[in-house]
């Protein structure tokens, strides 16, 4: 072990942008899109791809 520490993923740079990328897929109409069978269609709106690349960018430490 090198004796450093870790930060808890709760406290990493990319948590945050994370969570609003997850709050927003889970409640975005175009996102949770059904077929007549409850299979999600895979959509994404600008906001999520917006949201993704945010949090993407956030893991990167861009």
């Amino acid at each position: 072990m090198s004796g450093r520490e870790y930060p808890s993923a709760v406290e990493a740079p990319w948590a945050t942008a994370f969570e609003r990328l997850a709050e927003h897929c889970l409640t975005c109409p175009t996102c949770t899109a059904t077929d007549d069978q409850a299979a999600n269609l895979r959509l994404t709106c600008p906001e999520a791809v917006r949201l993704s690349r945010e949090c993407r960018d956030a893991g990167r430490g861009a």
